[in-house]
């Protein structure tokens, strides 16, 4: 792949504009007159000195068997982030993106698209991949920003951990536990595009048990000029969850998860506006995990969870006679065979998945030099729909195994090793990973790892289908899949560097990574007998697609000061690619654009008081041709927020401004996705016990 030169625009303009406020900051941290200290890295980051998502051991990040970042709460709000493509815009090698202004795409190497189906994304443990499309319904998640903890993601793949949707990547959103925090909050959020929201907070404890019950609203109208193409893509999605710990001894902790969201808004191609249709998404779960320390080696957990969502979805396209432009007397779906006039219906009348999982774990430390995990899980999963799969009723049993070891057999030199065992439809899958850490001193490590997954197709990915339906009689089907879909694979090496300066403050990772991908899910063109409901081709899935990823990522944490805080990433990737895109004749093209070459980002915050700071966010990203979406240019955009904290009364009370795209428009994903500069105003009170 050639490197295409950068045009000289107002993104230019930008960069410079955040590297001058760098400075500005960085000069008025050493001469501002009141020295009132802001978060230190060991406030925001200590209470998570340690990862586990990357083995399910509690490492270091310099210890990991792969590329990890950790995003803060702290900095979720330095950001000014307001939905979860703002926040993994933080993650270098993300591709976090909007079909639509309240549908997200969220992918890592993974040729972005519309419904990204390669990322393991997980809340407290539970995954929250869904088989109806066979991605995360992010607006489904029904978690407020104030609840989040911390979120760990592993940059490659994580199948040896996390079983095959973990194919590029892994992502576990952990919320506060409700010990955390006690009493009530309020926020509210108003701004542009017709932005209102509010969150309601209450923690507590009754006895031995610790509980927080959040309610949130949220309405939007989403992308101020997509209505001109159709239907707008607005918003309206509530929520309620109720997290609580139980603590009946000193060995024993018992978490209970429950919740509900809906969400209303638009579904469709990206690329074709005016057949978008409403749709309704109602998501419910229950959450049951014990863990019990049985000594200072040894541990137990056991986690059974419940997901449900329903999708329900249509729109009226008028009359048949008026879209085929016929007398309604003379409506021909097949030669010589006349129908009644009649309304065309498009979408889904009802869309039902649902999944129960049960999964043990046993830990147990052998020495000071070798940790072990090991465990297995069980899950059955249910799609329910007579419109999307071939059968009213789909149900899937599978069966996962997973061992991980961590062993140092000398100071420098960490081994991880580990593999995941899953029994699927396509048979027995094996995703083993093995790497090396060595410590050239204690602060800074040098890594390779090595890695293979296997992801077997999800259950609509297999049976998908459209039917087209006259007066309740199928006049038309057309199956989107070849009959026997096979496994994907994912081979994968990289080379890691983990260097902290503690008497400079500067923290920098690291890694060079290649990946290659054999037999991957894609669509390729087959020539079909046209018919009224039909066109001459249709799109099936199968194993057609091979691609190689090469790149290299960088994430660097800078404190000059007490109150300055700096977070750079950048990342390179590099695609080959190839796809069968018609077997008769035969095509086959590329998907090289499909992901930005060249992206990044700068987070500046600073404190300027003890109750007063502002920061900044700049994003760059270089020309996408997105799958399922529309070419876009390349961009920068431009974030900003201020923050005062101030009491009322006994109450603590926050205020922030937060400014998104301060300079020139751009789209993303699709042409009529344009982002224009927002405001809006977020405002919090915590009410005193």
């Amino acid at each position: 792949m050639s490197l295409r030169p950068l045009k000289p625009c107002a993104a230019y303009r930008s960069l410079e504009t955040a590297l001058g406020l760098v400075g500005c900051l960085l000069v008025s941290s050493s001469v501002s007159a009141n020295p009132e200290p802001m978060l230190t890295e060991a406030d925001l980051l200590g209470n998570i000195a340690t990862i586990s998502i990357a083995s399910r051991l509690e490492q270091t990040p310099a210890q990991a068997p792969a590329s990890v970042t950790i995003i803060d709460r702290e900095m979720i709000r330095a950001s000014g982030a307001l939905n979860w493509v703002d926040v993994f815009r933080l993650v270098p090698g993300f591709q976090a993106y909007a079909p639509n202004a309240n549908r997200y795409g969220i992918s890592y190497h993974g040729q972005g698209r519309e419904l990204p189906n390669h990322l393991e994304v997980m809340v407290d443990g539970r995954s929250v991949y869904d088989p109806i499309q066979s991605t995360v319904i992010w607006g489904a998640l029904g978690i407020d920003f104030d609840d989040i903890d911390h979120i760990e993601v592993v940059r490659g793949s994580s199948a040896a951990a996390h079983g095959s949707n973990a194919f590029v990547g892994a992502v576990n959103i952990i919320t506060r536990k409700p010990i955390q925090d006690q009493g009530t909050r309020l926020k509210a959020i108003v701004g542009e595009d017709g932005t209102r929201e509010t969150t309601l907070r209450h923690s507590a404890q009754i006895g031995a048990a610790d509980y927080r019950l959040s309610l949130g609203h949220r309405r939007d109208d989403g992308f101020p000029d997509f209505d001109a193409f159709g239907p707008d893509d607005g918003e309206e999605a509530w929520h309620i969850n109720l997290r609580s710990t139980y603590t009946p001894s000193l060995s024993d902790t018992l978490d209970i998860d429950v919740g509900f969201s809906r969400q209303d808004t638009e579904f469709g191609d990206a690329d074709r506006t005016e057949e978008y249709i409403p749709i309704r998404y109602d998501s419910q779960y229950q959450r049951l995990a014990w863990q019990r320390l049985i000594s200072d080696k040894s541990s137990l957990q056991l986690q059974f969870y419940r997901n449900h969502l329903q999708a329900d979805g249509s729109r009226n396209f008028g009359l048949l006679s008026q879209i085929l432009n016929v007398p309604p007397e003379s409506i021909v779906v097949f030669p010589g065979i006349l129908i009644p006039d009649q309304s065309i219906i498009q979408g889904f009348d009802s869309l039902e998945s649902e999944r129960y999982d049960l999964e043990g774990s046993y830990r147990y430390r052998f020495s000071d030099h070798f940790n072990s995990i090991w465990g297995f899980g069980a899950r059955h999963e249910t799609v329910d729909s007579a419109t999307f799969t071939s059968s009213k009723s789909i149900d899937e049993q599978t069966w996962r195994f997973f061992a991980h070891g961590q062993w140092s057999p000398l100071d420098q030199w960490t081994v991880n090793a580990g593999a995941m065992v899953e029994k699927t439809r396509v048979g027995t899958l094996l995703s083993p990973r093995v790497s090396l850490n060595y410590a050239l001193t204690p602060d800074h490590t040098l890594r390779v790892s090595l890695a293979q997954g296997r992801r077997g197709p999800s259950i609509s990915e297999t049976n998908e289908r459209n039917l087209f339906a006259l007066n309740g009689g199928i006049v038309a089907e057309d199956i989107r899949r070849t009959e026997a879909l096979d496994e994907e694979q994912i081979s994968s090496i990289e080379l890691g560097y983990v260097g902290h300066f503690p008497e400079l403050g500067l923290s920098i990772d690291i890694n060079l990574f290649r990946e290659e991908i054999r037999d991957g899910l894609d669509d390729y063109r087959e020539v079909i007998p046209p018919t009224a409901f039909l066109d001459a081709e249709r799109l099936v899935r199968d194993n057609v697609a091979d691609w190689n990823t090469t790149g290299a990522e960088l994430q660097l944490t800078y404190r000059p000061g007490s109150r300055t805080f700096i977070r750079l990433h950048y990342a390179y990737a590099d695609i080959d690619s190839t796809r069968i895109d018609s077997f008769n004749p035969w095509v086959t093209k590329d998907f090289d654009e499909g992901t930005p070459q060249h992206s990044g980002g700068l987070l500046v915050n600073h404190q300027l008081t003890q109750n007063f700071d502002l920061g900044f966010f700049a994003q760059y990203q270089t020309d996408v041709d997105w799958r399922n979406g529309n070419f876009t240019e390349q961009f920068t955009r431009f974030d900003a927020q201020a923050t005062y904290r101030f009491q009322v009364g006994t109450s603590e009370a926050t205020l922030q401004l937060v400014g998104q795209n301060l300079f020139d428009d751009y789209s993303e994903f699709n042409e009529e996705n344009l982002f224009e500069t927002k405001v809006f105003l977020r405002a919090q009170i915590e009410l005193p016990d």
